[in-house]
């Protein structure tokens, strides 16, 4: 966390990652109370699926994700260690040194060099991406440079989504993510491969650190990263506005996604639901670094009852949950487990076909906005 100005080179304060620990009970208690407001309310259970909210971005902090248990959960660490690899083939760098190297919390150290070790043992990371990562990224402010965010949060997300997708297999689930996180979204439905989303993330991210980096003239280096580090930190914390759009060349051929999403460009666009190739070019084009920014409100969807978030607990739109009967933090494997068996089942039944008007008609570059579900 970002001190005192005169202080900058202690950019994160050493800390204890607040790891939530929901009970079995909690979540069958607020089970049997959804049920009671649906009956109460006259509506029956089926009419919606549970609602999977993927901000921007999923980590606030370095070693987020290990520290919340992912990497603990056996086949979560099986596909977030396969597209690390993958993800280094493009990059040169390793998104596990990345997010790791600056970890504020020191209990989580001997796990971080116990993975690091095996995994160079097993071939899964080369002591060459290694060193790239460390030269790339030694200086604390390195932690929020665009492209590598970009690239860490795709990692992460996509393979969070897959999991909580394979998982649901006999569950109603939708996705509704907003902003960068299209990119893990159109991954995970297989409108774009992998590695041309990293390809996308990189592009976007270098645009981006670029133009954040002239605005300081003719600074120094470690001038220039500490004001990007202050910029970028103020727009998570939704403490300042950034809008710098994407272009045109940049973006990646999409395919019709195998799962129907919902997208919005910010947390306060109303959503609107992916379901062709078209749609899915449309959406890219409105991707803007502001979506970053935290925000007090979501906009729903018209179906979206129950949600579950898909967010560290340390990120400001975690406190968007906190203490909703119909809004869960899905912060680690257990959190979700319990999610996916006592409240996504609650939607289970026939979902609600409606139309939906092509999205090429309604797009916006800057902003959308929806009529109807």
């Amino acid at each position: 966390m970002l001190v005192h100005d005169y202080n900058q080179r202690q950019a994160w304060k050493k800390r204890v990652y607040p790891v939530p620990n929901p009970t079995r009970s909690g979540f069958r208690w607020r089970a049997s109370a959804l049920r009671r407001l649906n009956q109460w309310s006259g509506r029956t259970a089926g009419q919606h699926p549970a609602t999977i909210v993927v901000p921007a971005l999923y980590n606030l902090m370095p070693a987020e994700s290990l520290a919340m248990g992912w990497l603990s959960e056996i086949e979560t660490l099986l596909l977030i260690r396969q597209r690390m690899t993958c993800a280094a083939s493009v990059t040169g760098w390793d998104v596990f040194t990345f997010h790791t190297q600056h970890n504020a919390d020191q209990f989580y150290d001997s796990t971080i060099g116990a993975l690091r070790d095996t995994w160079m043992k097993e071939g899964n990371l080369s002591s060459q991406a290694l060193l790239e990562t460390r030269r790339q990224f030694g200086k604390p402010w390195d932690y929020h440079r665009v492209h590598a965010r970009l690239v860490e949060n795709l990692v992460f997300q996509s393979s969070l989504m897959d999991w909580l997708s394979n998982r649901a297999s006999d569950v109603p689930l939708q996705f509704h993510v907003i902003g960068t996180a299209l990119l893990s979204a159109l991954v995970s439905a297989g409108s774009i491969s992998f590695k041309a989303a990293v390809t996308t993330a990189l592009k976007f991210g270098k645009r981006w650190d670029d133009a954040l980096r002239k605005a300081d003239g003719n600074s120094s280096e470690d001038e220039a990263g500490w004001n990007e580090f202050t910029r970028v930190r103020k727009l998570v914390e939704g403490r300042a506005a950034i809008s710098m759009p994407v272009e045109r060349e940049d973006l990646p051929k999409t395919d019709a996604p195998c799962r129907p999403f919902w997208y919005a460009p910010s947390a306060t666009d109303e959503p609107l639901l992916i379901t062709t190739a078209q749609d899915a070019a449309c959406a890219l084009e409105t991707m803007n670094l502001g979506s970053w920014a935290a925000c007090t409100s979501v906009a729903r969807s018209a179906d979206e009852t129950i949600r579950g978030w898909l967010v560290s607990p340390l990120h400001h739109m975690a406190r968007q949950c906190k203490w909703s009967m119909t809004d869960y933090l899905l912060a680690t494997p257990g959190a979700a487990e319990l999610f996916l068996d006592h409240i996504a089942p609650l939607g289970r039944g026939p979902m609600l076909q409606l139309p939906v008007e092509p999205l090429q008609n309604r797009f916006r570059l800057s902003r959308m906005k929806v009529t109807g579900p």
